[in-house]
């Protein structure tokens, strides 16, 4: 700090001069810098906030993913309880009327929701799936045969 005055003292008029223009420079830059980190810091702000509300909308989706997820287990234990139907040859064994044909209380309903059923669950398709189909077409022949029936 002396050795500063030391120079301030002995330095001429011109270098006093050349030395405030190398503060006044100094302090324009600092400024600057200084605008610089509060527009990131204010910007890390926002992202956080984002961030933080992203994170509650993905806690509330798997909140509501588990909550969907044991409503649809819960319907398995209901509806997929397997039963028997007798005929005059043998027995029958399939998988809940319910679980497929929820709401069919007619035989041109029972054979749309087959057809649709069908478009949607045959082996063929990407999202296709044998046994499903199977499971379709047994549900389909007791809830036709009791449909059928004078």
């Amino acid at each position: 700090m002396d050795n500063l005055k030391n120079q301030i003292e002995n330095a001429s008029a011109e270098e006093l001069k050349k030395m405030k223009v190398w503060l006044f420079r100094e302090n324009v830059r600092i400024e600057a810098e200084k605008k610089k980190l509060e527009f990131e810091n204010k910007r890390l702000q926002n992202e956080k906030q984002l961030f933080e509300k992203k994170l509650t909308i993905l806690q509330n989706a798997y909140q509501q993913l588990d909550i969907d997820r044991k409503a649809i287990e819960h319907e398995k234990r209901i509806y997929h309880v397997n039963k028997e139907y007798k005929t005059e040859s043998n027995v029958i064994k399939y998988v809940s009327i319910q679980s497929f044909f929820r709401g069919v209380n007619s035989n041109l309903a029972l054979k749309k929701r087959y057809k649709d059923l069908i478009k949607i669950f045959h082996p063929d398709n990407l999202c296709g799936d044998k046994d499903t189909v199977q499971m379709i077409n047994q549900e389909y022949n007791v809830l036709r045969e009791k449909y059928n029936r004078p």
